[in-house]
């Protein structure tokens, strides 16, 4: 069995939908964004975030959107936890994520510190972006 793709055109019209003029090009049709794989990814630079008997593990510093994305998504449908323990090992590693869940000697005070590195490097990943400032919600005005 193959499965194959076609593309086709949807005038607004024949969709029964009514497409905001700000989100047509210059040719009146709509804009798509188009997302395409990356040819060249970026290389993963880590820092390092903590150590357990003198091995040092260390710490993504810029997860992939979409790794921010799943994050904020298991969070909300199935809870905090779930989503701390896949933060921590998305940005921590197989070793470094093992090592910690492994050692006996582990602190609430120790854990805490590592999930809220942790957490601030996962925020980044899914910020709005920087350019339009928002006014805040409209019951706060600001």
């Amino acid at each position: 069995m193959t499965a194959t793709a076609t593309t086709a055109r949807i005038d607004d019209e024949d969709a029964g939908m009514e497409v905001d003029p700000a989100l047509k090009d210059a040719a009146g049709d709509p804009k798509i964004v188009s997302l395409r794989s990356a040819k060249s990814p970026p290389a993963d630079v880590r820092v390092p975030a903590f150590r357990i008997n003198g091995v040092t593990y260390s710490i993504l510093t810029r997860p992939r959107v979409n790794q921010g994305i799943k994050y904020v998504h298991l969070s909300r449908t199935r809870g905090s936890e779930i989503a701390i323990d896949y933060m921590l090992e998305v940005l921590l590693g197989k070793d470094g994520y093992e090592a910690l869940i492994d050692f006996d000697d582990l602190t609430e005070e120790n854990l805490t510190a590592v999930i809220e590195a942790a957490s601030r490097i996962m925020a980044g990943a899914v910020e709005a972006p920087k350019g339009k400032q928002s006014r805040g919600s409209r019951r706060s005005a600001g």
